[in-house]
Formats: structure tokens, sequence, C-alpha cells
């Protein structure tokens, strides 16, 4: 139903009294309109027993903090929004400020605050650079540098622009070190544009760059910028091995498994989705030390995560010891006014979590003071963990409130413009840490200071090494790298020694075969030929840690030679259960390799018996040898393909050669065959039909056989015709759907006749693939008008969905046709549909028809408990469960729609249709999310044109198929099952 809009300093937060957890506190708390002060705050908080909290700063100090950095000087840097949310002046001006803290005397306090930089355009993210700092500000990267010496910014370069603006809460944001030298950041938006919208330029190269929505990394010294996977909302950050997380306001933590440097080098291989979510399920529960407050938007959950930013992994030894394989992971829910901590720990090439049972009855940050507000979290130079509270009254963005909240809030607007606090938790009772100052040390104090517990200690005193380029550290470096006892300083001194591009290779052999498998990881993530031969990259094939061969899979891709292919399909083989280690095989293929790799795996995969998986990595091998057109390997799938083992065929073999055949795409097959090859595929060609006519045949086989037929024009009509016949309901349900997924991928408009030929004998399940696959032409589109209009199909088993989806072609006759048939109401009618249906308002509505009426007509989309699909948002648990505010949300999607719910559509070159949310973006393919989570992806090679067409998934006019009774059990339906399920 409504799709919320909720993002990065977050989510909706709107006035309400609650009953308080905390006598003490009740006096000064009871009245929330008003702010507390910074004590009275700090007493609010309640923080995991066995820690501290402790105020660092407050205001007039700091106003409006959402980011932070530590430069070596010990100097703590502070990003304030001061603008948010309508500008300074109410009126766009931009007023965000850069502010400079300083502790004088060491005693863990800040004495001295002074602005830096200010008139910035809602800034929010911040590194230490060079002589100044980095600052996001959407639709620009800025570089600043006081040079005078009189703490003022009076150097402001642009170094990349184009960001997308608008939603303040979806901007560009981030800017985290990386072990390779980059600097990273979050896109923020969500899948929020294409084409000139989104495409960046470099100031230094003047280059421009096409990111899409995807994160990226850029070397602010030379103006490279570089896609990565994603994107992330507010913050992307990585463990200490390497490993980047990302957030999405329902989706505390998850992991990016694959890099997309890695997996966009083969055009011609769609990867998975390269995110894992970490901690589960969407919208996981919170623990707040305060009830919930008032909301005006309709489906998002309370007690839920619904404002998740600055996901993170804690990277010290202060707060927690450290365990082999397990990490503690942090992630801000400003909703909620908490912090929630997660253990994360391996599995296999992510990782998975559990809750500390230390936090059962409140998150390891809660406060009762509803204006606290923490937007980001942070390992200190100090092992503290360090929260910036941006502390505002309301933080959503008045334009995405509904006009009653809109007027509500207008007095609210910039509550607590003049407040701001940053937080950091410490072992309780234990004495203040004073952090090393990098600043004035030698290149040999930098190099030891790399041996330290503490990330920020280890980032930045890589980076200072880097940016020294003194080459005299290289010896004490390798020395590190080879006999330092502390597996975090083997690892960065082997990453500053790449940095300063002085990697040798008895260093990274040392790395190579290193005790620690993060240490071992990113050696391999090193290696190239020029420093190792693949000889040393062979005890790697069977490391005993899943992400080392990750990495590996990857690696290979920049050897040549019959050992590295070898070695790939040993991986291949061995890993045949792992798809993203699957993936990043299939994207070291290249045309240099496929012959030896597919040689390699055929005789390694013989040698044992073959599971299923090893089955599925042999079709997409097939696959890509089309696309990469070596004559060898060609004829060597042929040769597999077409030959029999006592007259009789595999369903592999049949699936095999269709996937060599499709491979080919629109080029002639005949020029990539050898004529032997051509005699024995034109001989299994013309064996199909009978293959699948012969019930003797299991059935995997004849369906297998299906992909082989419709390819030679003498056979066509017939085969056709025997296909045909198979849609009737004596044929099994599988062989229905395979047959129809057949003749989807043909363009004969006569296949359009034959899939409705039988629509009234088929079943639900048929009904709608079938109008999936109709609608994705014009022509079929076409032929499904004149059966609507001759009553063959009727026009009330058209759902709304597929109306919206009929509607989306670009054919505008055919679309003003469709218009008509449907005499669809358009976005200003909806104020009278809902004028029409308040008599909703006045029935109770039964829960039991509620169920019914909601797996029907809305599970396709929303899940409620363990029912329906995670399309749209989960609606486990609603915050404003009015039957006002549903009933609006219901019969007017498009009122207020986040961008990540808009629709887009894909025209094939091929001349397909496909529809949906923009689910995954990688450099080689984007995937499309629709109804009853069925997902597409689509390799950009195929893509003839991409366009967001401005509505949202849920379709208008869904109340067509739903009586007043209907919507009426459906409110009371999700009142009542969003109660028991937490809401």
């Amino acid at each position: 139903m409504k799709y919320a809009l909720c993002a990065l300093l977050l989510i909706i937060n709107m006035p309400v009294g609650f009953s308080q957890t905390s006598e003490s506190l009740q006096a000064t708390v009871a009245d929330e309109s008003h702010p507390l002060s910074p004590s009275d705050s700090l007493a609010s908080i309640h923080v995991r027993d066995g820690f501290e909290v402790q105020l660092v700063a407050s205001e007039p100090q700091v106003l409006d903090p959402v980011a932070i950095d530590w430069g070596p000087d010990g100097r703590l840097w502070v990003v304030e929004m001061a603008d948010y949310p309508l500008g300074i002046d109410g009126n766009g001006k931009a007023g965000g400020r850069v502010r400079v803290l300083e502790d004088q005397d060491d005693d863990g306090y800040y004495e001295t605050s002074n602005v830096f930089a200010e008139d910035l355009s809602f800034p929010n993210g911040i590194l230490v650079w060079n002589k100044g700092i980095l600052v996001t500000a959407a639709p620009n990267i800025l570089y600043l540098e006081d040079s005078t010496g009189d703490g003022r910014a009076d150097v402001q370069r642009v170094l990349f622009t184009g960001f997308l603006e608008g939603n303040q809460q979806l901007r560009v944001n981030g800017l985290r070190l990386g072990l390779d030298n980059w600097v990273y950041c979050a896109s923020g938006s969500h899948h929020a544009g294409y084409g000139s919208e989104n495409k960046i330029t470099s100031t230094i190269t003047g280059e421009t760059h096409q990111v899409g929505s995807r994160d990226f990394r850029i070397r602010p010294d030379t103006g490279e910028i570089d896609p990565q996977s994603g994107p992330s909302q507010y913050g992307r950050n990585r463990d200490e091995w390497g490993n980047w997380f990302g957030v999405q306001n329902s989706r505390p933590l998850w992991h990016y498994v694959l890099a997309d440097q890695d997996i966009r080098r083969n055009p011609h291989f769609a990867p998975p989705d390269p995110i894992v979510q970490v901690v589960t399920p969407l919208n996981p529960l919170v623990y707040p030390a305060k009830a919930p407050q008032k909301r005006f938007h309709s489906f998002n959950e309370s007690g839920r995560f619904t404002s998740a930013c600055s996901g993170m992994i804690y990277c010290d030894d202060r707060l927690f010891a450290r365990k082999d394989h397990e990490q503690n992971a942090f992630t801000c829910e400003p909703f909620h006014n908490l912090v929630q901590h997660n253990i994360i720990y391996d599995d296999g090439v992510s990782f998975s979590f559990r809750r500390d049972p230390a936090e059962s009855e409140f998150d390891f940050f809660a406060s009762e003071d509803r204006w606290c507000r923490p937007v980001m979290v942070r390992t200190g130079p100090d092992g503290g963990l360090w929260v910036v509270d941006m502390y505002r009254y309301m933080i959503e963005h008045p334009d995405w409130l509904p006009p009653e909240g809109k007027e509500e809030l207008r007095p609210h607007f910039r509550s607590g413009e003049d407040r701001g606090r940053i937080y950091r938790i410490v072992p309780k009772g234990s004495e203040h840490r004073i952090a090393t100052r990098l600043a004035g040390l030698s290149t040999t104090e930098l190099v030891a200071a790399l041996d330290s517990a503490n990330v920020w200690q280890r980032d930045s005193a890589q980076q200072l090494l880097v940016r020294k380029r003194d080459l005299s550290v290289c010896e004490a470096l390798g020395e590190m790298v080879s006999n330092c006892s502390n597996p975090l300083a083997r690892l960065h001194a082997m990453c500053t020694l790449d940095g300063l591009e002085a990697l040798t290779s008895s260093v990274l052999k040392a790395g190579l075969s290193d005790a620690h498998a993060g240490v071992r990881r990113q050696a391999v993530r090193l290696a190239t030929s020029e420093l190792v031969s693949v000889d040393s990259l062979v005890p790697l094939a069977a490391d005993p840690d899943l992400k080392v061969r990750l990495q590996l899979a990857a690696t290979l891709g920049a050897f040549e030679g019959p050992l590295a292919a070898s070695m790939l399909a040993k991986l291949a083989t061995d890993s045949a259960g792992e798809p993203f280690i699957v993936a990043n095989v299939m994207s070291s293929l290249n045309a240099n390799n496929i012959t030896e790799v597919l040689f390699s795996f055929v005789r390694q995969a013989s040698q044992q018996p073959e599971p299923q998986a090893v089955g599925d990595v042999r079709l997409q091998l097939f696959s890509q040898v089309a696309a990469m057109g070596d004559a060898g390997a060609i004829d060597q799938v042929v040769k597999l393909a077409c030959t029999a083992e006592n007259d009789a065929y595999q369903p592999w073999q049949l699936a095999g050669l269709a996937r060599l055949l499709d491979g080919f795409r629109h080029q002639d097959v005949r020029v990539h065959l050898s004529e032997t090859s051509l005699a024995s595929v034109d001989e299994l060609i013309a064996k199909s039909m009978s293959i699948a006519g012969d019930e003797s045949n299991a059935a995997s086989v004849r369906m297998a056989a299906f992909d082989l037929m419709l390819r030679h024009p003498k056979r066509y009509s017939s085969e056709l015709r025997f296909l045909a016949e198979l849609l009737v309901p004596q044929s099994a349900v599988d062989m229905q759907l395979a047959v129809i997924r057949r003749l989807a991928e043909q363009s004969d408009g006569q296949v359009a006749v034959v899939l409705l030929a039988g629509w009234r004998s088929y079943s639900p399940l048929l009904k709608a693939r079938v109008l999936d696959v109709v609608s994705s032409r014009s022509g079929w589109a076409m032929t499904l008008l004149a059966q609507i209009k001759s009553n063959q199909v009727s026009l009330a088993e058209i759902s709304p969905a597929m109306r919206q989806r009929l509607l989306s072609t670009k054919d505008t006759v055919l679309a003003a046709e469709w218009d008509k048939l449907f005499a669809t109401a358009g976005q200003s009618d909806r104020k009278q549909t809902i004028e029409d249906y308040q008599p909703v308002l006045g029935l109770e509505g039964d829960a039991g028809r509620g169920k019914i009426a909601f797996q029907k007509n809305c599970s396709a989309c929303h899940r409620l408990g363990d029912v329906g699909h995670d399309v749209g948002p989960n609606l486990t648990a609603l915050t404003d469960k009015s039957s006002v505010a549903m009933l609006t949300a219901i019969l007017d999607p498009n009122a207020s729609v986040e961008a990540k719910y808009l629709t887009y559509g894909v025209l094939t070159v091929d001349g397909r249709l496909q529809t949906g949310m923009l689910d995954t973006e990688t450099g080689s393919s984007i995937t499309l999310l629709s109804t009853e989570g069925k997902r597409e992806t689509i390799l950009r090679s195929d893509i003839e044109e991409l366009r967001a067409l401005g509505t949202s998934l849920m379709p208008v006019g869904i109340e067509k198929d739903l009586s007043v009774a209907d919507i009426a059990d459906i409110i009371r339906y999700v009142q009542f099952a969003g109660s028991r399920n937490g809401g």
C-alpha cells in the first residue's frame, strides 16, 4: 500500500506523549516539545551494563552535527547540516558548516570550537585529507584548506560535480579510506536517476562518468572515480579486513560480497545481487527506551528499524575483546533514539548475525529523550564508540509530509537548530586513553604506528606514509609484513607498500602464506603477474577460508596460461554451490582463457559424482563459450552436447546446446561452427521434437528438448503446433510452464494467438504467466486487446498491476486503446475516489475475511507476518494504524513514493518490455523486481532503453477489484495482524 518515504537522517519523527520508563526523568521529559539540557539528555540515555556514556561536546561548541572525523593532530572535525531541512532561511539558502574542535589539555573534552567553513549546501560527509578536508555537499565533493593559518578555509575546490540533489536525505555521503588507498563514498540515492541526471564529472581530468545507482571510490588528488557495488543510503563503512558494509532505512546492515570492478569485467555475464543482508529480517526489531512517536505516513513499522544509518563495524579492542571470526556491528536508528549492536560472525563468503543476550531489554545505546537523533557512529582514536547526535525535534523533510503533518509540524521544522551533541561510550570506570598524535611523527615512527589495535590510527598512518612517499621505509614495512605478531599491522604494511608502488615479490609471497586469512585475502587481491607467478597462488585454490577463494576467483582473471585456467575450473567445480565464487570465476573469463577453463572444468567434473550445482555451472560456461566466440571451445561444447550415451541424452546436454546457441544471439550460428559441429547440431535439433514427444523419456529430458525447438525455419510450424498441443489441462503444470517459457523467447506474432487459445482452461498460475509474456511485446499485447474486446479474455482477469504494465507501452496508439478500455482514473481523480470510499470508515471489518482478501490482492507485493512477498514495504507492524491513513494509502499509492519503489521499464534490443522496481545494478547488468518477488536480470548489452515510469509499483485502481467491504476487511486484518506481530 503506500510506500512511505524514509532515509538518511531519517524518518518521520512526530510529537506524542509516552509513559515514562525512568521515574527520575519523568519531570524533565514530560513535555517533549522542549529540548533537554545536555546534562539531562545525557542522564536519559540507557547504555549496556559495564559501559558509560560521556558527553564530549555540545552546544555551543557544535550545532546540528551529522558527521565527524579526526585529524592527525588530534583535532575533531565536525560537519553541521545547519541548513536542514529547507535552507538556513527556509527558502533553500545554503548554511551548512564545518567546525573544528580542539582538546587542548587532553582530558577527552573539547574546550575550543572554530567555524572552518560555512554556507555549504547540506554537507553530510567529511574526511581529513592532505592539508585540509574533503566534504560531500551535493552536487559536489569539495576540497577545503586553510592556506593562511587563520583557521578559516580560504581554499575551496570542487573535485567532482554532478551528484543528484533533491531529497537531502538521499545525497552522496560517506568518505572512508579503503585498504587499497582509494576513498569510498555512498551514493545515497536509490535508483533515483539515469542518463544526464546522474553523470559525474571530475574537474581534474575533465572526464564524465556514469555511476548510476552504485556507490563509488575516488582518488582525490588525481580525479579518478570508479563505481562500486551499491548503493548505501547513509554510510559505507568497512571492517578491519577490507569487507565493506552498507545500510538502507529498513535494512540495518548488509555486506557487499562482490566488487564491481571484478564483476563488470565480463559484459556477457549477469552476476547475482552483490549484496547479502547480514542483519535480518527486513525491518528487524529495535529495543528503545521510550514509546514510539506519532507518524503521518502509513506503512512504517513501529518498534522496528525504519531509519537505519551509519552501519559500521567496531574496530578496536577497548570495548570488546577480539575474537576469531567474530565482530561487533553498530547501526544508528534515529527515529527510535538509539544505536543497536549486533554480533556478526563469518559465514562462508559473507556473514551472519546474532543479538548479544546482554542487551535483552534495551539496545546498546537507547535514549528517553525524543530529541536525541543518533545519525553517525564511529570507532574513535581512543577506542571509544563515538555517537553523533544531530539533536532535532523532527528530521523528516517537510516536502515529504502529508498536508496535515506539514501543518502540525510547521512550527518545528528547525527546532533544535541551535543544539547538537557528540557522545563517547567507554568501559565504565576506565581511565581516559589519549590517542596517538600522528602529526609531526617521522616516517619511521609512522611505520611503528601501524602496529596498533585502533583502526583510525592504522588508516591514518597508512595515508600519511603513502602521501609522504618516503621509500626509505620500504624495508621496515617489508619486515613488518614478514615478522610482526599483529596481523592487522602486517596487513596495513603490505597495503602501504602497494600505495607507495613499492610492493615486492618477496613481501607479497609472505602475505600469500600468512597465517591469517584476512592477510592472505588482501595479498591475493594485490597479486599480479608482474610480482608473482601463478604457481604462488596454487595452494590458495584449496584455502580453508572461502573469502580467500572468492578473491582468488577474481584475481585469476588477470593471469594467462593453462595453470590459471585450471585453477579457475577447480574453484568452479569445488565451489559450485557458492554462487558468489562462481560469479567471480565467470567474471574472470575472457577470449584468451575460456577454452582452457572449459576443458579443465569438464575433466575435473567428470572425476566425481555430479551434483546439480556442477551441472548449473556447466550450463553457465556453455553460455560464455558462445559469447566469447572461441572456435575450439565451441566445438568442444558441441561434441559434449551431441554425444549420446546408449542413445540417450541427459537434460544438461540438450539445455547446454540450447545455451550455446542462444549465446550467439543475433549472429549467424553457422559462421561459428565447423562443418562437423554444424552437422551434429542440425541432427540433434531435428531430433528434439521426437525426444520431447517420447513419453517414456523423463520429464526433465522432454522439457530440456523444448529449448532446441523452433530453431529451423522448415520445422518451425510443426514444432509450434506440437508445443501448442501441450498447453492443455492433461499436461503437467511444469510441462506447460516450460512451453510458455520457450514461446516467450520468440518474436513471432503467432505466439500470442497460441498462448491465448487455451485461456479458459488455464489455472490462475498459467494465466498469470501467459499475461506476463503477451504483455512484453506491443504486437502480442495488441492480440490480447483484441481477445478482450471479443470477450475471449475477461477484462476482470487483468489485475491492476498488469493494467499498469500494459499502459506503460511506448506505443502511444496502443496505450490510448488500453486507457480507453480500462477507463483509468488519473491522479487528479484520486481525491474523488477517496471521497467515494468514505463508507469504508463506518464499517467494522472482519480480519478473517480480510486475510483472504489480502492474500488475493496484496500479498504479491507486501509481506505481513509470514504471508506475502518482500517487494513493497513489509507490513508486519504499522505505526499509524488508523483506518483513514490506510484507506488513503490503498487508494492513492502515488501520493508519496520513495524513489526505490518507482517502476522502471526496460525495452530490450529484441523488442521485449520488462517492468519492475530497479532492484540491483552492476557494471554488466540490472535486475528488476516485480510482483511475487520475481526478478528479471538483463545484461546491459541487451538494453535498448531504460526509463523510470514515474509511478509506484503499486498500481492505481486496485479498488476496481475490491468492494467497500473488502477494503474494510483488509484494513481490519492489517491492524489485527500488525498488533499481533509486534506493532
